[in-house]
């Protein structure tokens, strides 16, 4: 099925909204009725996290409201906003001369269809019964994802119309990410009675003196974190490290359960240089890698050497930078949308009989 053409029904059935680029059909209209439900459901959870009084098991939705707005209304409002978000992708897509390769939407329809839709026969029936053939299930959650990307691909990819410079990417990866490595080591035990207690005195010391010349490897012999690795199972007679590593935003970084005095240690300790403290009875050895050269690796996948494994993807960092942009993009395009709407099909498949068969389950 290739929506490029001149039209094409998104799964089986009668239409719920269409364009003349190509249709919604009944059943992805109820399955987005469905999902927008269990956001608001989520919505409502969250707004009622304090209150002690609140049954999501009791409550009639009904009478709820989502972001000021009476929920039912809201979640009719989301499932249309979702089909008309991948008709108007489709257009795009379609304007832009996009070649689209339905066999792997189906392969990722498919399987999806068989892990969720024919996950268990209790799944099986329920989406039966709420109307959504394997087609359309499978369509809604794969096709609009895989065209996203590719209109993405298009934009913000190699030789896209919008592509980035290697400067400026590079720029947002240095004054955005940090990346870090560290093993933590214990100086509490348990006795036999179940106590907390300080680690033998012989024990501390030989781990103290350990950490401490895993940090001379790496700021004197200029080793790399895989030999400290190394040297550590040596050391501590383990086959593995119970070591740390990530390259992530600053802002995740920030919000992560690390303890805000490892966070402190984390930021304060120099690029490319190693460090050992003790924070909270427990030992770090904590590295600290330049994001600055790290953006020296930064390529789209198709320019990695074969075997090459250690580069940055560009277009995931692009897709960072870039994503709200091509969600206002849509969105822009989306309120010019012309669409015909079938009230028939959207009064008998309503919000209302979506809630009714969701709860009854």
């Amino acid at each position: 099925m290739a929506c490029s053409a001149a039209s094409c029904t998104i799964g089986p059935g009668k239409w719920s909204y269409k364009t003349d680029i190509a249709e919604i059909s009944a059943g992805s209209w109820i399955y987005n009725t469905y999902q927008s439900y269990n956001e608001a459901v989520s919505k409502i959870q969250e707004a009622n996290k304090d209150n002690e009084d609140f049954d999501v098991q009791l409550m009639d939705i009904k009478k709820e409201k989502v972001e000021e707005k009476n929920a039912v209304d809201w979640i009719f409002d989301e499932a249309k906003d979702k089909c008309l978000s991948l008709l108007t992708v489709e257009k795009l897509v379609k304007d832009k001369n996009i070649v689209i390769d339905d066999e792997q939407i189906n392969l990722t329809a498919n399987m999806y269809v068989q892990y969720y839709y024919k996950g268990s026969e209790e799944a099986t029936a329920f989406y039966e019964k709420l109307g959504v053939s394997e087609e359309s299930f499978g369509e809604c959650v794969a096709r609009y994802n895989y065209l996203y990307q590719e209109l993405f691909k298009n934009l913000y990819g190699k030789d896209g119309e919008k592509a980035l410079s290697d400067e400026e990417v590079q720029k947002y990866y240095t004054e955005n990410y940090i990346s870090y490595y560290y093993i933590p080591y214990s100086l509490k035990t348990t006795d036999e009675n179940g106590n907390s207690v300080d680690i033998d005195g012989e024990t501390k010391e030989k781990t103290i003196a350990n950490f401490n010349k895993y940090r001379n490897m790496i700021n004197n012999d200029k080793k790399k974190t895989a030999d400290i690795e190394e040297q550590y199972k040596k050391d501590f007679s383990v086959e593995s490290v119970p070591s740390s590593s990530e390259k992530m935003l600053k802002t995740k970084f920030d919000e992560s359960s690390l303890s805000d005095e490892l966070k402190k240690a984390i930021k304060d300790n120099k690029a490319n240089q190693a460090a050992v403290t003790t924070l909270n009875d427990t030992l770090y050895f904590i590295y600290t890698e330049s994001v600055s050269d790290l953006a020296k690796k930064i390529k789209y996948s198709e320019d990695a050497k074969e075997g090459e494994t250690d580069y940055l993807d560009k277009l995931d960092l692009v897709y960072e930078m870039k994503k709200d942009e091509l969600d206002e993009y849509i969105d822009t395009e989306k309120k010019a949308l012309k669409y015909e709407t079938n009230d028939a099909c959207i009064s008998a498949y309503s919000v209302e009989r979506a809630i009714q068969i969701a709860k009854e389950g």
